[in-house]
């Protein structure tokens, strides 16, 4: 008899799974990885922020702390206004309105999950008969497009880099916006953009949002890495309230994980802005019927981490000056790469790493310039040329500066051998 699980077929995995099982396997001293989006400190190690340690410490000191459910699948309430309040902020008409809707949910991967089901179920276009379709920079998180094709959603790229300048292509960008179907749903990232480093300024987000707006678009905004781009949490997160207040329909899915450095704790939300309080209430049910499917009760330590720091004034002062830390270490580490490659001459210009901000770096390899960085020299990148800014340190710069000059050489001169050889044919 044939086994009922015989037949499961085999897949391709993100590259990055076996990137990162050939790092660990890597016995070089020199090895490096600049590959995953979390922030180390300068000697490599992890980054625990202090006012999560003394949230904890207060956590821990309460006798009355337990380990039983909080009473509720979609989070506490306590936590899920805060976190509504520290994204749309403390005067949104919305939050005044009570048309933002809220749940916990396992980072912002599962509050993309959440976002994508409540569409596919919910979305008033596509119950309508509309194909279920939502548009993705060309260049986003390499996750994006497996949330959405796994319940079944069509996934269509808009361009967002120019490929010259490494930087944001607003007119290519506004042009798609303009031109995809009317009531079409976008997937864009609020601040320190997912692998490129570059955001629209405040004014082409306005007129993004007018034009959003105009079309009836939906938007869905990733918000992973609110601080990193600015240093301010506030600066960072205009974006969505532009879009919040100019009545632009919207959904919010973040994670705490980044800008708390609670990566392995998984806190993530998701925010519904509803048309009025009648259908927040309707949205609320389903948002609860919803985690009751999907998950059960949400892990409860480390959104309470959080509670406790937004609720203390003073543990949410240290936290936003330690966020501010974080972003002005990211650029010193910019600028300091930046600098070494020009002293090295290496051939190319290297301003748009200092131009882009966040924790990525879109540098503009082949890839090949990235398979020989990571063959030759040790040095990991992901293969869509996204290099972590996070993952630099005073101990691997040099040597990660001397591999890019090296490898440039090496690949440019190979390239006009090449031509010289064409030329003679």
């Amino acid at each position: 008899m044939v086994h009922p699980f015989a037949n499961v077929p085999d897949i391709q995995l993100e590259s990055l799974n076996a990137l990162s099982a050939q790092f660990r396997c890597d016995t070089a001293p020199e090895k490096t990885n600049l590959m995953v989006g979390v922030f180390k400190s300068d000697n490599g190690g992890p980054h625990v922020l202090s006012s999560v340690s003394q949230a904890k410490a207060k956590i821990f000191s309460n006798s009355n702390w337990h380990h039983e459910y909080r009473g509720t699948h979609i989070g506490s309430q306590r936590f899920r206004n805060f976190g509504a309040r520290l994204f749309f902020g403390e005067d949104s008409h919305s939050i005044k309105e009570n048309r933002i809707i809220s749940m916990q949910s396992l980072g912002a991967s599962g509050a993309c999950h959440m976002a994508a089901k409540f569409l596919k179920d919910h979305y008033g276009p596509w119950t309508a008969g509309s194909q279920a379709r939502v548009f993705i920079p060309r260049e986003s998180w390499g996750n994006h497009p497996n949330v959405f094709e796994y319940l079944g959603i069509k996934v269509s790229q808009i361009p967002y880099l120019d490929n010259q300048s490494k930087m944001f292509d607003y007119v290519a960008f506004r042009t798609a916006i303009g031109s995809i179907p009317q009531g079409s749903v976008l997937v864009l990232q609020s601040a320190a953009q997912n692998p490129t480093g570059c955001d629209p300024t405040l004014e082409q987000w306005h007129e993004i949002a007018s034009l959003c707006h105009e079309r009836g678009h939906l938007v869905l905004f990733d918000v992973a890495y609110p601080g990193f781009a600015s240093g301010n949490i506030d600066i960072d997160l205009e974006s969505v309230r532009i879009f919040d207040k100019m009545g632009v329909p919207l959904i919010i899915a973040t994670t705490y994980g980044k800008c708390f450095g609670l990566y392995c704790e998984r806190v993530g939300a998701l925010f519904v802005v509803a048309p009025d309080e009648a259908v927040g209430k309707r949205i609320e049910k389903q948002m609860k019927f919803l985690a009751r499917a999907e998950t059960g009760a949400q892990p409860d330590f480390g959104s309470l981490i959080v509670e406790t720091i937004l609720s203390d004034a003073e543990l949410r002062s240290l936290w936003q000056s330690e966020l501010r830390e974080m972003a002005e270490q990211l650029k010193y580490r910019r600028q300091q790469l930046q600098q070494r490659l020009v002293d090295l001459k290496t051939p190319g210009i290297w301003s748009h790493i200092t131009l882009q901000n966040g924790m990525f770096s879109h540098i503009g390899f082949t890839g090949e310039q990235i398979r020989i960085l990571r063959e030759d020299y040790h040095v990991y990148l992901q293969d869509n040329g996204r290099l972590s800014i996070a993952g630099l340190n005073s101990s691997n710069l040099e040597h990660v500066a001397r591999s890019v000059h090296a490898v440039i050489i090496a690949t440019t001169e190979a390239g006009d051998m090449h031509a010289r050889s064409r030329e003679h044919l």
